[in-house]
């Protein structure tokens, strides 16, 4: 969209869905999880909310959110087929077919794990003690986009005082269609989970298919509960990924992200944690690293909005060959949260000279007695960390790539296994080695 890198943010004019195709598929599939009349809303705001542009000093983005077309989708809604269980996963969806295993343990501690629709319908209460508690998509085009046409995902709640050790693992896979997945997370009070979800795509029958899986994330974390959330986009680099994550905090609770974006030609990340509880505490570690002609878009909010709160951010980033990539981060204390303690920390490193990520951080501070700090650094390998390795017998080349995957060592780290950590610097020393064209 063309505009002058001083305009203020314009009207978009992404190409969407239409009223009559949503009509449609809720025609064919009924509404599911979502109500029909809250899906002609959501579209609705979808046609009307801005896209976000990032435009810093006149310069350009080679991904314009504006001009994104959304019209050739190819859409689906779920499924009653079965796919194959992929080892080790309670809950993978491929397009519209969503699978659901329950291990027998975690029934008999009254864990419930399901569809988001049979959630509605069959864990009613539960359903609405979740639902929308911590989601809002009225200021978020893409999101509102996933909710209108949000199909499958996964519902999961845990009872008062349980604590799992064993992750539950959910795979998400855009192949044949679009994907528009909702994981809905209810952690009850004292109780503990982590959460390790995964964001594919890959060709499959219809190889004029866009792969493009745009998804909702919501976590409501009551009294004393521990909820771990982790995500790792590996999508195909012809991908668009866009993705809101949202989570809600009650009093000494603990909430905690770790979130990964290696894949995808176009991803956009977007998180918010609202503390709303005395003594409620946020986590969040996330790293990027675009190559190639990859745009990666990432935002983090937390919200204190009580007393004795705390929260701790921390972000690592590259960009080597063209790659391009934005961060946004804003802590925001507000008048009540007296006694909050909040850090941002946020670094970046280039590696070619054609590659560019920007670094915003922000703080919004409406109380007195809050400890609150951010910080943020853009920069090359410095000359002399190469001469240090250099004179130990180490190659420039090998120096310069055990110094960049040793950068993103403090966000790995934040990540709950050692063979997830492992998997992470696997993919990091491919991209490393890797120029797509």
């Amino acid at each position: 969209m063309a505009s002058s890198p001083s305009a203020p943010l314009m009207q978009s004019n992404v190409r969407g869905v239409s009223k009559a195709e949503l009509a449609a598929l809720l025609e064919k599939f009924g509404e599911g999880a979502i109500s029909a009349q809250s899906r002609y809303d959501a579209l609705a705001r979808f046609e009307e909310l801005p896209a976000r542009q990032s435009i810093k000093s006149g310069r350009y983005w080679k991904r314009d959110l504006a001009s994104l077309d959304v019209s050739d989708l190819t859409l689906v809604a779920g499924s009653d087929a079965v796919s194959p269980e992929r080892e080790g996963y309670v809950a993978t969806q491929t397009d519209g077919t969503l699978s659901i295993s329950v291990p027998k343990e975690f029934a008999a501690r009254g864990v419930v794990v399901t569809s988001l629709a049979e959630a509605r319908t069959s864990h009613a209460a539960l359903f609405a003690a979740a639902f929308g508690n911590a989601m809002d998509t009225r200021d978020d085009k893409f999101a509102s986009l996933a909710l209108a046409l949000q199909s499958g995902g996964v519902f999961i709640a845990v009872p008062a005082g349980v604590s799992l050790e064993d992750r539950l693992r959910i795979s998400y896979r855009a192949v044949d269609s679009a994907v528009f997945p909702y994981t809905l997370v209810y952690a009850a009070a004292g109780s503990h989970v982590t959460i390790e979800e995964r964001l594919e795509t890959g060709t499959g029958h219809a190889d004029s298919v866009r792969h493009f899986l745009c998804g909702l994330a919501e976590i409501v974390a009551e009294e004393r509960a521990n909820v771990t959330y982790v995500s790792t986009q590996l999508a195909d680099t012809d991908a668009q990924v866009l993705m809101s994550r949202r989570a809600r905090v009650a009093s000494d609770a603990t909430v905690s992200f770790a979130i990964a974006e290696l894949g995808a030609d176009l991803s956009m990340n977007r998180t918010r944690v609202v503390q709303a509880g005395r003594g409620s505490a946020s986590n969040v570690a996330a790293f990027f690293f675009p190559n190639g002609n990859q745009h990666v878009d990432l935002e983090t909010e937390t919200l204190h909005i009580a007393d004795s709160t705390t929260s701790a951010t921390i972000v690592r980033s590259a960009g080597t060959d063209r790659g391009q990539g934005r961060y946004l981060g804003n802590i925001k204390i507000t008048h009540e949260a007296h006694g909050a303690d909040a850090s941002l920390r946020d670094d970046a490193l280039l590696l070619s000279k054609d590659a560019h990520v920007d670094s915003v951080p922000a703080l919004e501070i409406a109380a007195n007695d809050v400890k609150a700090f951010h910080g943020a650094t853009v920069g090359a390998i410095s000359e002399d960390e190469i001469f240090y390795a250099q004179s130990r017998g180490i190659a420039r080349t090998d120096a310069e790539r055990m110094i960049a995957l040793g950068f993103f060592e403090p966000a790995i780290s934040r990540f709950p296994t050692e063979p997830l950590r492992e998997e992470l610097r696997t993919a990091l020393a491919a991209k490393l080695v890797s120029t797509p064209a």
